[in-house]
């Protein structure tokens, strides 16, 4: 579990909050397979030679890599490594 999920948090709440953190391994694991699955679609669609016609495609493709950064950064959250 990542500290983020605990700092600035009252003590009771962080203990609550590693409970439930502990308790939640299935709907974690589920949560990680719709995000990558979301992630999946974003990288499928943007390498879709239909794509390359649009005269915004660079704008497109920065805004798909950023959309699927920030799905890495909640699967990491949900993962069980510590940092």
């Amino acid at each position: 579990m990542k500290t983020s999920w605990t700092t600035g948090v009252d003590p009771q709440r962080a203990i609550d909050i590693t409970q439930n953190y502990k308790e939640s391994v299935v709907m974690r694991a589920r949560f990680t397979e719709l995000v990558e699955a979301k992630m999946d679609a974003s990288w499928r669609s943007s390498m879709s030679k239909a794509e390359y016609a649009n005269p915004n495609w660079a704008y497109l493709q920065a805004d798909a890599r950023g959309y699927e950064r920030a799905l890495k950064e909640i699967i990491s959250l949900l993962s069980g490594t510590k940092s």
